[in-house]
């Protein structure tokens, strides 16, 4: 079995920069890890789990923690997580939580470290009770954690830009589909939509659907059954693209045209979005950035524990696309 002294040896190099490099830590000098991963795949060298484990007092297990795994965004931050924690040689393990599981989960599983993705209020908190007990945890997604180390994405702003898209456009009934209801969490896009309306001197409109399987088709259908009981908003501010896609899909059934009798626009920017007749407006979230620092704050509470706490913003962008874009009369 190669060691990693022997790669050492090899390259001239010390045993500890081997080591750090395999490992995936993130002040290696990219030129020395791709070097060192390049000898380590030649020379066949295959990292033992169970020694590192005891060696490190680690398990070599992360865990992800998401709210669901209905949503198209969470999977593709955990194809994105994955990844990073594979490259390191180590396992992600995923589980879905809600309130009141994370002291069972922590005492069920042993992990090295935790990300937890879009957190509510009351999971925050009984995850600032798992960091006192020293397992290093990142929150990740529309919610702060002032507590825990975090990577925020902006939503707010974000909801803000895509309805002064929207109404700069000339849109006056635009209605906002979501599952949240007051004072729930993920209200960020709620809360910005609903002020934006009343500083336009527009009224609100709430399109409400349950958050369960099957999320496009159930959209799909209850989008017809809203508009003949309402008719129809002249655009749509939708919480998340899986819903804005089952909506879209929706009104081609009744033969209602994007845009040029509703607009519509998304959240999240997963890939389906630009695969449509009429390509979607979406919120795009920085999953790409959002997960490497993410992976890079618990690499660093990993290898030390007094820390000041990690805190990164990062901010969507609006990808404008024809489905919102105005058609001329």
């Amino acid at each position: 079995m190669v060691t990693q002294a022997e790669i050492a040896k090899k390259l001239g190099v010390s045993r500890q920069l081997v080591t750090f490099a395999l490992a995936g830590y993130p002040h290696v000098a990219e030129e020395s890890r791709i070097r060192i991963l390049k000898t380590a795949t030649e020379m066949g060298y295959r990292p033992n789990p169970h020694a590192r484990a005891l060696k490190k007092k680690r398990t070599g297990i992360l865990g992800l923690w998401i709210p669901d795994q209905i949503s198209t965004h969470y999977s593709h931050v955990s194809r994105e997580l994955s990844h990073l924690v594979k490259e390191a040689g180590q396992e992600l393990i995923i589980s879905e939580i809600v309130s009141g599981d994370a002291k069972q989960l922590i005492s069920n599983l042993s992990v090295d470290g935790i990300f937890v993705v879009d957190a509510s209020k009351e999971i925050q908190r009984e995850l600032a009770a798992v960091v006192a007990k020293s397992v290093p945890v990142v929150s990740i997604g529309a919610h702060s954690a002032l507590k825990i180390d975090s990577v925020l994405v902006d939503l707010k702003t974000g909801t803000m830009e895509a309805m002064a898209h929207l109404i700069s456009s000339g849109y006056r009934r635009i209605a906002h589909a979501t599952f949240v209801k007051r004072s729930e969490p993920h209200e960020n896009r709620r809360i910005e939509y609903t002020r934006a309306m009343r500083e336009a001197g527009l009224k609100p409109e709430f399109f409400y659907y349950p958050l369960s399987g099957g999320q496009r088709s159930i959209a799909r259908q209850m989008i017809q059954d809203y508009i003949r009981n309402h008719g129809v908003p002249e655009a749509i501010f939708c919480h998340s693209d899986d819903v804005t896609l089952g909506i879209y899909r929706g009104l081609c059934d009744m033969g209602i045209r994007v845009p040029e009798q509703v607009a519509l626009v998304g959240c999240d920017g997963i890939q389906d979005t630009e695969y449509l007749e009429v390509p979607l407006t979406t919120l795009v979230q920085p999953v790409v950035e959002m997960c490497s620092t993410a992976w890079r704050f618990l690499l660093h509470r990993m290898g030390d524990s007094t820390l000041p706490l990690q805190h990164a913003l990062l901010t969507p962008s609006l990808a404008i696309r024809e489905s919102s874009r105005r058609v001329a009369p």
